[in-house]
């Protein structure tokens, strides 16, 4: 059977003249299985499994390769990627036969290009010359040709685009856009390795690396002489023929789409033909229901010993261990061997072995509990690039100390078991918020296994953990909320943190890995280092004195998780924000404004884009400021020695300014423990000091004069000492930015020659004067909260002209709304959520100002739910964008009684269907800027107008921004 392929073969191949032949063996008898063959194609390279579980060669052919070798083949020395696999053929009721292919048929077409000779040359890439498909069969009137190999000749994307293209096989374009330089200026700027680049970049690169290679290929069979087609010339071929047919006929020939349509995209005519016809008439090609390989290791007879136990029998009989034949320690198919062999238990039983065999066989190596384990959980793909990254990283880390296990990949979350870990784990986490700060689906069960640890009292585990937070400080109210639950919880069950336990990562400015992993691997690198020296000398029975250093350690890692928190905190001051001016309020007194007021702000000549966010840190006010200076009894030009390893530590007056928040509770509270009281008796309210602020805590505290004492010193009234001024700000909670959309267009602003005024005599413009908005100036709507940081306390405490610090990120919708709008939208936005319509509204009128040809020619249908209060701030801006016809319909709904929501309006008559003509036969978009009840009911408003849920129907035509 495998003599007559081949000799076949070889004539239809005809030295590269191919002639598409197909070879039909004999059919299958009933109730059997017929003649088959292992090969999925005649030819095809080897796969071999490494140890690190890598392939060298394709790894498409792992499984076959693995079989045929433990069938009795051996491969070439050394092995390479290139390594051709023998046909293994079986008839009939008989065993598989393996054949080697003849030279003529081993011969390979090397890939060169002809502009890039050089480049093509080192990457090494070549295939086989032909394909013959050999896994089909072939049914025809009910008779089944279950071996029915076809020879013909390749089409170039085969291989172009699949075959060494395609990242589950050969994988070769990451390496033909480094050999052609394609991302030279990228890669150890933005990113560390191609992998790490932005997806559209890393597209771009490898769309044209597909192109070049998919060119080389068939200029490369065109120089061997080898028949092949190219996608274009097929695809047209194939057209004509199916419309020829269809015209002959009256109906399309069946075909199925993917086996047709190039892979290369809409450049492709044949790519949007659509489906064909799948219905399977007969006779017809198909696919075996049956895998030759699992058919053999069902039907392998006892007598039937592959190559691989013959050795291993063999070489077991020349070493003659001494060990019983009922010892465990036999190779499992070394007793398969004999018992098929029927030759019974060996004959050596009490002859004597040499000592280092014994030694071999009779103790197993010693196997470490020493691991590094690396978890990650996320609704999106970053968190777990990061942890891949980490991984990477990690392991070359440890890869020069002994006994250090790290499993082959970073894994979900969820796959963590506790039973697992010991004293000798150290753990390292990648955690991603979703939602409103929920841990994601693929870490979701890890409360539970904390929690069951717990329960069954092993919550003293003591393994060593650092958390890399991979928040947003875009969503600041759930900015890192899954990463410190599950913190909270490796401390519950008995963890210790190193490198600062969490660190609170923002890819607010981040697109890459490369770019998320650095600052974090900067401080994360040292500590491993530390804790492998360190705890991994520990026997597995600790001493009093280790776990005494343990808790001291325990206790060092909590603090220097403080110091880090600031010095992330610092490094963000110095690098990313920027000052700015408060230049006005549409309201003198914030606390008794009624509704929402636009702020403007001097940000110099710093350019920000249209529709990305701001966010403010709301320092505290220098009166509030000096109140705590004098309550620490502490000058403000005084350093504050926090050893953050900083060029130069910050004051106390930048310190209170800038890195922690006077207005809300301490963060931890235990620093009152060194305080001397008055009096023995006298006891402090330590339920009302974790409800009061900061300031409230020190001021009370300095009023009855415990902040002067010491504990074993209560006759001394000297000034705090600076251990404990120190513990007491480092017990202080970090500032935290608030986020706004903007609601300027700075092209807007550049070409306005309108006044600030004020929008209602009862509500003044802060400046009496007027000030000219200019391109330094940016707008942002405020909507008033009790005791709110910024809108109510940071600006009643601030005048006109204050200073704050800023940095601009882009907005999650920013690059959605920018786009050129080629269809109509519907905008639906409620309260403070105007502001990005505003901006919106703005960036259209300056397009609108350059002349009739703009680049938004369709209309806005735009709902509005808003308090009366806030009407003034919309009315001119909303007048405008009418009169440069940017709005095709406006609906407003203010605040009622009769509890009428703008959403509502959306399935009024003569209303719900221009949506739904703008949104189903137009193409439209939506955008909704709400708070999150409203967004979500406005969603299932729209999926009720359009008939269909919002996600199916619209996909990412839905822009959504929830504040």
């Amino acid at each position: 059977m495998a003599t007559e392929l081949i000799k076949r073969i070889s004539e239809a191949f005809n030295g590269g003249n191919i002639q598409p032949t197909v070879f039909a063996f004999p059919p299958r008898k009933p109730d059997s299985r017929g003649p088959m063959i292992w090969n999925h194609q005649v030819l095809a390279f080897a796969g071999y499994e490494l140890d690190d579980g890598s392939i060298l060669g394709d790894p498409a052919s792992r499984e076959l390769s693995k079989a045929i070798i433990e069938l009795g083949w051996k491969p070439p020395t050394p092995r390479s990627k290139w390594d051709l696999l023998p046909i293994v053929t079986m008839a009939e009721d008989d065993v598989p036969v393996i054949a080697e292919l003849p030279p003529d048929l081993r011969t390979l077409v090397q890939i060169r290009h002809p502009q890039y000779s050089s480049e093509f040359e080192k990457l090494d890439l070549k295939w086989v010359a032909f394909p013959a498909l050999s896994r089909l069969g072939f049914d025809i009137g009910g008779v089944q040709y279950t071996a029915a190999p076809f020879i013909g000749w390749f089409m170039d994307a085969e291989i172009g685009v699949r075959n060494l293209a395609d990242s589950f096989r050969y994988n070769v374009l990451p390496d033909i856009v480094a050999a052609l330089g394609l991302a030279d200026g990228k890669i150890g700027v933005i990113a560390e390795s191609f992998e790490d680049l932005p997806e559209y970049e890393r597209l771009s690169m490898l769309s044209r690396a597909q192109s070049e290679l998919n060119y080389a290929v068939h200029w490369s069979y065109s120089q061997a002489k080898v028949n092949m087609t190219d996608s274009l010339t097929a695809s047209m071929k194939w057209s004509r023929y199916d419309d020829e047919f269809r015209e002959k006929n009256g109906f399309r020939l069946p075909a199925d789409p993917y086996w047709l349509a190039p892979p290369q995209g809409s450049i492709i005519p044949l790519w949007h033909r659509g489906g064909a016809p799948n219905y399977q008439p007969k006779p017809m090609i198909c696919k075996h229901v049956q895998d030759p390989l699992k058919v053999w290791t069902r039907e392998k007879p006892d007598w039937f010993i592959s190559a691989k136990e013959l050795d291993i029998v063999a070489n077991l009989r020349k070493a003659r261990p001494k060990m019983s034949w009922r010892s465990s320690s036999f190779d499992s198919s070394y007793v398969k061997a004999h018992k098929r062999l029927k030759i019974g238990p060996p004959k050596f039983i009490d002859e004597e072995v040499p000592d280092v065999l014994t030694h071999d066989i009779q103790f197993e190596p010693h196997k470490t509990n020493r691991s590094i384990d690396i978890y990650f959980c996320s609704a999106g793909t970053l968190a777990e690039k990061i942890a891949a990254k980490l991984h990477d990283r990690t392991k070359a880390l440890v890869a020069e100390i002994p006994g250090v296990e790290m499993a082959p990949t970073a894994q979900p979350l969820n796959n963590i078991q506790f039973s697992n870990i010991t004293q000798e784990t150290i753990l390292l986490l990648v955690i991603s918020s979703t939602g409103q700060g929920e841990i994601p689906a693929n870490g979701n069960n890890f409360m539970n296994l904390c929690q069951d640890v717990v329960v069954k009292k092993r919550d003293n585990l003591r393994f060593r953990y650092a958390v890399y937070g991979n928040g947003d400080t875009r969503y600041s109210g759930s900015y890192n909320s899954a990463a410190k639950k599950v913190q909270q919880q490796l401390r519950r069950v008995g963890g210790i943190p190193i490198a600062g336990g969490l660190f609170q990562g923002d890819t607010a400015n981040l697109v890459t890995a490369f770019q998320a992993l650095s600052p974090w691997w900067t401080k994360l690198q040292p500590a491993l280092q530390d804790a492998v020296d360190g705890p991994y000398k520990l026997t597995r029975t600790h001493s009093e004195e280790a776990v005494s250093k343990a808790s001291f350690d325990s206790f060092d890692s909590s603090r220097e998780e403080v110091v880090s928190q600031f010095t992330c905190h610092s490094e963000q001051l110095d690098g990313q924000f920027r000052s700015a001016a408060l230049v006005s309020t549409s309201a003198k007194s914030q606390s008794d404004h009624p509704g929402s007021y636009l702020l403007t702000l001097d940000i110099g000549n710093y350019t920000y884009e249209d529709l990305a966010c701001i966010q403010v840190l709301p320092i505290n006010s220098p009166s509030k400021v000096r109140r705590a200076l004098r309550a620490l009894g502490v000058s403000a030009s005084a350093i504050v020695e926090l050893d953050l390893n900083l060029e130069r530590c910050p004051s106390y007056s930048r310190f209170l300014s800038e890195f922690v928040d006077l207005e809300v509770p301490f963060a931890a509270l235990k620093w009152i423990d060194n305080l001397e009281l008055a009096h023995e008796d006298e006891k402090l309210d330590m339920e009302s000091f974790s409800f009061q602020s900061v300031l409230e805590v020190l001021e009370t505290l300095d009023d009855r004069g415990h902040l002067k004492k010491l504990i074993n010193e209560p006759f001394q009234a000297s000034t705090i000492p600076p251990s404990l001024r120190l513990d007491i700000c480092l017990s202080m909670p970090v500032l935290q930015t608030r986020n706004y959309s903007i609601a300027s267009s700075h092209q807007y602003l550049s070409q306005s020659r309108d006044l600030i005024r004020p929008t209602t005599s009862a509500t003044p413009a802060a400046t009496e004067t007027g000030t000219q908005l200019s391109s330094t100036h940016l707008q942002i709507l405020v909507k008033p909260q009790a005791n709110g940081r910024f809108s109510s306390t940071f600006l009643n405490d601030c005048p006109v002209s204050s200073v704050l610090k800023y940095r601009i990120v882009d907005a999650v919708c920013g690059p959605s709304l920018r786009q050129p709008a080629s269809a109509p939208q519907v905008v639906v936005a409620t309260g403070a959520g105007f502001a990005p319509v505003r901006c919106l509204l703005q960036r259209r009128i300056v397009a609108a100002r350059r002349g009739p040809v703009a680049p938004f020619p369709c209309g806005i249908s735009l709902f509005l739910g808003l308090k009366a209060a806030d009407m003034p701030l919309v009315t001119d801006l909303l007048m405008e964008a009418a009169g440069a016809g940017i709005l095709d319909s406006l609906t407003v709904v203010p605040s009622n009684e009769d509890k009428v929501r703008v959403y509502d309006k959306l399935e009024d008559d003569g209303i719900k269907e221009v949506v739904r003509r703008k949104l189903v036969d137009e193409g439209g978009r939506v955008f909704v800027c709400a708070g999150p009840l409203a967004a979500k009911a406005t969603k299932e408003v729209i999926g009720r107008v359009i008939g269909v849920d919002v996600d199916t129907g619209l996909g990412s035509r839905w822009v959504e921004e929830v504040f």
